[in-house]
């Protein structure tokens, strides 16, 4: 008897197995790996959607149900996603639905409030040859006119929306009945692709010739390629060194081989010049997956690669998980971006999946990055990743200038604006030459807090333990964790004072006081506030480039990645306040986004500038930063890690449990707590720190203790967590007490 073992697609803990069904006689050609099926579940028998993982044959089937139904023409995973589900399940400690939620597009799933399926659209086809059409046309066969408008349409198209044909040609749809009854044309139902870069024309480009240090990489990843066998390679390029050269020579040499490419971009605002980079080389065979397109338009895009039609993907972090059959590549840009770590359940990490997923093809993982993250650094100079470096600029063009403002000193001197006297002498010059300034600073909004200076009083989310942001353009105050809001005061809600006022700076404040000294240049943010929309990323670097906007102001978006000639001013405005965060990574981070926002300067015929605004000119990693010398921040930055057991010489995983009663979360963290410590009794190697409260205490009403694990052994990790997750899963449901957890995240707090 042919048995199916089935997933289901929204369960608990408690049921999250594989349950065996019979296949019905009826439904034997239907049901095959990766589909989904209708299946009866517990007492009531009640109908449940699920996945079918493996088919067997038993005949131990007396106590089996039955499938009731097949939900799909074709499987929605494939082997390799069905294996990938199983692996992400033991390594994140997940429930199957959240694996599988990772690899099919949002609406198609069981929970979905919003389906999605394919777009079918009524059509009228030609259905006679096209000499038949001529002779229809150019005789005297058909005597009206509105009849033979309809026949010339059809016979420059394959086929034409029935809405389109009757505002194109004027007639009306009884009119198209009447061809039909003669057998001129017929109505058919088809499926459309939904294309988000419809009617964007890419200017077609083909393989440039590589420099020594380029043909030298080049080599390289060929010779691994073709040895059919996983390796790991990071490659370490100044910005401008051309490594997106290499990318796409290295995918059309996979795809020539037969086999498919993932390249990943850590932010949406990447995506738009990547489109269009791989589109104008590739043309149709790049499929695009990113959150900013509509969801037909994602299931669509994710059809094409399930179908074969395509062997290139192009997006961010959850294009790791293109369903294609024949993986033989995948390319991590700017691999130190924490936008590849996934902060909701399954915890993912978007290079551990693509290893994974590599493993099992033979493929190639190249890891791309002119400062890569620390830990990736130190095993490519261990050996276990493949390390090839690229220090020049691929036009010959020398980094640019760089220079550190100490604003310390700029207040003695009487200067209290936000910008130091050089860097507005440098952009005055800038805009005189129609040249282009990039302002960074990395912070949204107007002010950073508002404070009554009568009573001290900071205004607060209500929700969180943070101060509120002030946003000029709409005078309201705004959270940025959950998103509560009010309107600014005029007065102090706690002791009525007016003096009331916000402090710190935000990018919206750098827009306005930007405008106000230089009342002629025209200026464009980039941040979160003004990238809602779904094409508006795109729109604001096409507006930028083509109308030679003299200044553009924003965030970590537009720090890495973008290739604008004309841009040969950068600032950097409050460049240590990366530095006070908390986090062990925190001069990572700052040496990371200062060294890859100063790239941005000097990449076509113009030498470029930096300027850099701090009020700490000693950090090393400003410094480093300063200098373009990485290796210098490395060694200090991994001696320091060593002294101090952080990763990659130790892991580092964090428990939060939160909850609305403060009293609840806390007693149960005390609880896992001693649970861990009684495993981890004998590990040397090993510590259990807190709990304690979470740096951000409170978000969404829901009050937050933090559990810190310290061990050298990730498995042994993944053994607490699961055990932490059987033992207290019920108590968390019936305190109303949540908890995750997370082994070396990005986010400490």
């Amino acid at each position: 008897m042919k048995v199916a073992s089935v997933v289901l697609s929204n369960s608990t803990r408690k049921f999250d197995k594989e349950y065996d069904y019979i296949i019905p006689e009826n439904l034997i050609n239907e049901v095959s790996e990766g589909i989904r099926v209708i299946v009866p579940f517990g007492n009531s028998n009640r109908s449940v959607e699920g996945y079918v993982f493996k088919l067997k044959d038993t005949d131990e089937t007396d106590k089996l149900k039955s499938i009731k139904k097949v939900v799909d023409k074709s499987p929605v995973l494939n082997e390799d996603m069905i294996n990938l589900v199983r692996w992400m399940k033991d390594r994140y400690v997940c429930c199957y639905k959240d694996a599988i939620r990772c690899m099919i597009p949002p609406g198609t799933g069981a929970d979905s409030k919003t389906k999605v399926k394919e777009k079918i659209v009524k059509n009228a086809f030609l259905n006679i040859t096209i000499p038949e059409a001529l002779e229809l046309v150019e005789g005297d066969t058909i005597k009206k006119i509105q009849q033979i408008r309809v026949i010339e349409l059809l016979m420059e198209n394959d086929y034409i929306p029935v809405s389109d044909l009757v505002r194109f040609s004027g007639v009306s749809r009884s009119v198209m009945e009447t061809l039909s009854k003669k057998g001129y044309i017929e109505f058919k139902d088809i499926e459309t692709n939904r294309e988000p870069n419809a009617g964007k024309i890419y200017e077609s480009s083909e393989p440039m010739l590589v420099n020594s240090e380029q043909d030298n990489v080049l080599k390289e990843l060929i010779k691994s390629f073709e040895k059919n066998k996983f390796e790991e390679f990071l490659i370490h390029g100044v910005t401008g060194s051309g490594k997106t050269e290499i990318y796409m020579q290295m995918i059309k040499h996979c795809c020539d081989a037969g086999k498919q490419s993932i390249v990943l971009v850590p932010e949406i605002s990447l995506t738009p010049q990547m489109i269009e980079r791989f589109k104008g080389r590739f043309g149709s065979r790049v499929a695009v997956i990113h959150s900013k397109l509509s969801l037909g338009e994602r299931f669509d895009q994710w059809r094409l690669i399930r179908d074969g039609k395509v062997d290139i993907a192009v997006g961010a972090r959850s294009a790791v998980f293109a369903p294609f059959d024949n993986l033989g590549l995948i390319i991590i840009d700017e691999e130190h971006e924490n936008t590849y770590k996934s902060e909701i359940t399954p915890k993912y990490h978007a290079k551990e999946i693509a290893k994974e997923r590599l493993k099992s093809k033979n493929g190639i993982l190249i890891y791309g990055s002119a400062t890569p993250s620390v830990e990736t650094y130190y095993y490519s100079k261990n050996g276990d990743i493949k390390l090839q470096e690229m220090n020049f600029r691929v036009n010959k063009m020398n980094m640019p200038a760089v220079k550190t403002i100490d604003m310390r000193k700029e207040l003695e001197n009487g200067n209290r604006s936000m910008f130091s006297d050089n860097l507005i002498t440098e952009i005055r010059k800038n805009i005189d030459e129609k040249q282009q300034t990039i302002l960074f600073l990395n912070k949204r909004g107007s002010a950073s807090f508002v404070l009554c200076r009568a009573c001290g009083l900071v205004m607060r989310c209500p929700n969180c333990n943070i101060s509120l942001t002030y946003h000029s353009h709409n005078e309201r105050l705004i959270c940025h964790y959950c998103g509560f809001t009010v309107k600014n005061p005029k007065a102090c809600p706690k002791c009525g004072s007016n003096y009331i006022k916000h402090f710190g700076t935000g990018t919206q404040k750098v827009e306005e006081e930007i405008k106000k000294q230089f009342p002629d240049a025209s200026v464009i943010r980039m941040d979160l506030d003004t990238t809602t929309g779904k094409n508006s990323h795109e729109e604001i670097l096409t507006s930028f480039k083509k109308d030679n906007i003299n200044i553009l102001i924003g965030t970590q978006m537009i720090a890495k990645g973008l290739d604008f000639p004309n841009v040969t001013l950068v600032g950097i405005l409050a460049a240590d306040s990366m530095l006070n965060t908390g986090d062990f990574r925190a001069s990572e981070r700052t040496f990371q986004l200062i060294t890859q926002v100063s790239g941005r300067a000097g990449r076509g015929k113009i030498p470029g500038r930096v300027i850099i605004q701090t009020y700490n000119d000693g950090d090393f990693s400003i410094n480093a930063a300063c200098g373009n010398d990485y290796r210098s921040f490395y060694e200090t930055e991994i001696s320091l890690r060593e002294k101090l057991a952080y990763p990659p010489f130790t892991n580092i995983a964090i428990i939060i449990v939160s909850g609305i009663d403060d009293k609840a979360a806390y007693d149960l963290s005390v609880e896992i707590k001693n649970e861990i410590s009684d495993k981890f009794k004998t590990d040397e190697d090993s510590d259990v720190l807190g709990p304690a409260r979470s740096p951000l205490s409170k978000i969404k009403n829901k009050y937050r203790w933090r559990i810190v694990l310290k061990c050298s052994d990730k498995d042994r990790i993944i053994s607490i967590f699961e055990n932490v997750s059987k033992t207290f899963e019920k108590k968390s449901r019936t305190s109303k007490v949540a908890f995750s957890m997370d082994i070396n995240p990005v986010n400490m707090l």
